[in-house]
């Protein structure tokens, strides 16, 4: 994992995928940005009570910083499914500056250079995928619900549709909650493979999400030196990330982003 500084922001990067050549990519933290308040920082969700032009001025730092062409960052409206959206430049700029534009999926596709596509996380798991070779990126927003659902799996399979092999696919599952701290009840846990559960005393159980989504991407095919875990932390690290079980609907949101980039 690398940290990276901008000005008073402060973002995290795959080793994988920067070292992989024809892509730009973030995940970002709550540090710095525009929002103030009980959501202070840069926060990226537009529905979650903060000022609209803060949000935008944040997305408009994000482009600086890595080159993303504003006008074409990409989002979806989330909603803990199993959707999967190929984006193209008819798409480009939906749920962000054509912020009424919008659609249903929790994972986005494309093909298209200087695209940027994004999810939002806030304790779910990001996952950004890339066949560099065959010019292919897609991020991932796989909560309890699109784990289990295998979100991840769904994507590769649209991925290849696309020219992508899972031989040649990169991918990095970004800051979550992470093992340490998922705690659910029975209910949820019996969806999960018990190696992936432990037993707490208060009859709850905590589940690795983490590994749940490294272990699908194996058995799509990823070869596991192209699997980077960045282990951060959501709740662990809430004064620098945005954590919905610790700050409840007084929560903002960040992003996973990824581009291709021009030839």
């Amino acid at each position: 994992m690398l940290t990276v500084n901008k000005d008073n922001r402060t973002y995290f990067k795959s080793s994988l995928l920067e070292n992989t050549k024809g892509l730009s990519h973030c995940f970002t933290s709550r540090v710095g940005g525009e929002s103030r308040g009980v959501i202070c920082g840069l926060n990226l969700g537009f529905r979650v009570g903060d000022d609209p032009d803060s949000v935008k001025s944040n997305y408009m730092h994000i482009a600086e910083d890595f080159d993303f062409p504003y006008k074409n960052i990409t989002a979806a409206k989330q909603i803990h499914s199993t959707n999967v959206r190929v984006i193209t430049k008819e798409e480009a700029g939906c749920g962000v500056s054509r912020l009424f534009d919008t659609f249903e999926a929790d994972a986005l596709v494309t093909k298209t250079p200087e695209l940027p596509i994004a999810v939002f996380y806030a304790d779910c798991v990001p996952v950004l995928l890339a066949d560099a070779s065959a010019g292919v990126a897609a991020a991932v927003h796989s909560g309890w619900r699109g784990t289990v659902g295998r979100i991840s799996e769904s994507t590769i399979s649209v991925m290849k549709t696309l020219g992508a092999t899972a031989e040649n696919i990169i991918a990095a599952i970004g800051p979550s909650i992470g093992p340490c701290c998922f705690e659910t009840g029975g209910e949820v846990v019996c969806e999960f493979d018990s190696d992936l559960c432990t037993n707490m005393p208060d009859g709850k159980f905590k589940v690795d999400l983490w590994e749940a989504n490294r272990r699908i991407l194996l058995e799509c095919g990823v070869l596991p030196q192209n699997i980077e875990v960045l282990e951060l932390c959501t709740m662990c690290n809430s004064d620098m990330l945005y954590s919905y079980r610790t700050h409840k609907e007084q929560t903002g949101r960040m992003g996973a982003f990824i581009m291709l980039k021009k030839d």
